[in-house]
Parts: C-alpha cells; sequence; structure tokens
C-alpha cells in the first residue's frame, strides 16, 4: 500500500460507503438541446443527479427509471449502460487532495472502469452495475486497513 499522509489515513478510516439501490444512465445530450424540466432535479422524485454542461454537450447521469419515462423529451441522446452510485461518504472540502486518486487506483487494479464525480464535501464514482460487488468489496477492503481496531 502506498504511504499516505497522516490526514488522508483518517478520511479512508472514517469513510463509509453508500451504495444508491436505484440503477443509473449517464446520458450525453446535444448542447442545444431545449431546457431540462425542474423535475429532474426535485428532492421527492429525485435522490441523486448530475448535470453538465459543456460547450459541445450536455451530460446527466439520472435514474433509469426517470430516464424512461422521460427519455422522448429529447430528439437525440446517447445512453450508457446500467450503472450504480457510490458515496464515499465522508466530508472532505475543497482542499483535500489525493483521496480519489487513491479510490481510483484501487478499482483500477481491479480492472474496474470509474467515473469519478465530485460534489463540495464529497466524492462518488459510478461503475458499471455488473462490476458493483467487486468494486464494493475492494473498497471495503481498501479502507478496512485504515480503521482503527476496537478496544
Amino acid at each position: 500500500m502506498a504511504a499516505f499522509n497522516a490526514n488522508l489515513r483518517k478520511l479512508f478510516g472514517r469513510t463509509k460507503l453508500v451504495v444508491l439501490p436505484e440503477d443509473y444512465l449517464m446520458i450525453r445530450l446535444p448542447v442545444d438541446t431545449k431546457p431540462i424540466p425542474g423535475e429532474w432535479y426535485r428532492p421527492l422524485t429525485t435522490r441523486y443527479a448530475v448535470f453538465v454542461r459543456e460547450p459541445k454537450d450536455i451530460t446527466l447521469i439520472v435514474p433509469r427509471r426517470k430516464w424512461l419515462r422521460m427519455q422522448t423529451m429529447f430528439s437525440k441522446s446517447q445512453v450508457s449502460e446500467p450503472m450504480k452510485v457510490i458515496i464515499l461518504d465522508i466530508e472532505l472540502g475543497v482542499n483535500v487532495y489525493g483521496f480519489i486518486a487513491a479510490i481510483s487506483q484501487v478499482l483500477a487494479a481491479g480492472k474496474i472502469c470509474i467515473m469519478p464525480v465530485s460534489s463540495f464535501h464529497r466524492d462518488h464514482i459510478l461503475v458499471h452495475k455488473k462490476d458493483l460487488p467487486r468494486s464494493v468489496r475492494l473498497l471495503r477492503q481498501f479502507l478496512q486497513g485504515f480503521k482503527k481496531p476496537r478496544k
């Protein structure tokens, strides 16, 4: 295992994995897509969603069930295979470095493709649904190495 600074070791030791139960899809839309309805983001109907607007396209990450209901609103789209969201449940802030790099390295060593997504306080990773059990096992093994033994 690589040498990590004391702050990272402490953060890894306190990190909990939360796997959202829904299947998610990553969707690419043309940049000229009409406005996306606010329903995508209502807390009562959307536990997790990501919207990224770039100069050349729009990317959404939304629950599969929501996309199946709303896909006819869009004339063109590219859709990923089903994915699962793993939340790395530890408050990080914007001044932490090396956290997601170490997580990525663990999964890359297991030949697992990830899509990292960061929010203000937490990192999230999307993995292909078929890779979820192996991803969780590898991450738990990695994080367990930083837990303080119970007395």
